[in-house]
């Protein structure tokens, strides 16, 4: 969809209710795979931080899957390293899509607001991570009763027994409705999440409170017109206030991203707010998200 006609769409999305607020699991697949649930930087992690999955044969390749979250089915598709090794820990990273897309658009790119797959993080990272992209409900996170937190959580729950990854490094990203269910993860989430980059996103799917805390960098245009640069900075400011962050900040990178000072060790939040654009990422997206994912 050509930018401009996506943006007119985009307009009339963000009338419908938005949530945050159990539910157990039984997963199925398209592919080989068929399991039950219950409950380091891009390199790799150690073995201390291992998932079950670690040492077993791999329930998962890439494709598409399901599980039953709430009484409800809900689908996902995952990405193993052609070179997956099952005593190598890996990286996970969750794409969020946006709101009238879905997790094929994520994970094929090809797609107006992900030209390629993960937005640009998945090329970055090459053989070197694990990548999940989640459906959501009607197209969209509006996480009513928090049925996605808790999809997320059975999401992560399998494929922590399914693959060998790093239990320490597990990051989300996504855009518009994406960014928004990203900033629900990492206000819900941090004790399974360690970082999260939301772009162009807000607090619309919720933020409950949690005492675990992650890191974040955020991505907005100062010319959204969809979501509003304030609602954006309405969320980094709940992050601000969670990590202990003072208001003084220093500028990172090249694309006038500005790190807030005085966070709780391990627990930055860098604030990307940018001239020109509109409501899709930004060109330096994946290459500023990923350079963020790899300092933990």
């Amino acid at each position: 969809m050509h930018k401009t006609a996506a943006l007119c769409c985009a307009l009339a999305i963000f009338i419908t209710g938005c949530g945050g607020g159990s539910g157990a699991t039984t997963a199925t697949s398209d592919n080989s795979a068929s399991t039950s649930t219950g409950g380091s930087s891009s390199s790799g992690g150690t073995l201390s931080n291992a998932s079950a999955g670690c040492g077993t044969s791999a329930q998962f390749s890439d494709g598409k899957y399901s599980l039953v979250s709430d009484g409800v089915t809900r689908e996902f598709w995952v990405s193993v390293p052609s070179t997956y090794s099952k005593s190598h820990p890996y990286p996970v990273v969750v794409g969020l899509h946006w709101r009238g897309g879905q997790a094929s658009d994520v994970y094929n790119g090809g797609s107006w607001a992900s030209s390629k797959a993960f937005y640009g993080l998945k090329e970055l990272y090459g053989d070197t991570a694990i990548f999940v992209a989640p459906d959501g409900l009607d197209n969209g996170w509006a996480n009513s009763n928090n049925q996605d937190i808790h999809f997320m959580r059975a999401m992560v729950a399998k494929i922590q027994q399914g693959l060998c990854i790093d239990n320490s490094h597990i990051y989300a990203t996504g855009f518009s409705f994406g960014g928004m269910m990203s900033n629900a993860i990492g206000c819900e989430m941090g004790d399974t999440f360690r970082a999260v980059a939301p772009m162009s996103g807000s607090l619309w799917s919720g933020c409950a409170d949690s005492s675990k805390r992650v890191a974040a960098i955020f991505l907005h245009s100062k010319i959204d017109a969809v979501v509003d640069y304030k609602y954006g900075e309405e969320a980094r400011d709940k992050y601000l206030a969670r990590n202990s962050c003072t208001t003084t900040t220093r500028a990172i990178g090249t694309n006038g991203c500005m790190e807030y000072q005085g966070c709780q060790a391990q627990y930055p939040v860098v604030w990307c707010g940018y001239d020109g654009g509109g409501h899709w990422p930004p060109a330096f997206a994946a290459q500023e998200i990923k350079t963020f994912f790899d300092r933990f």
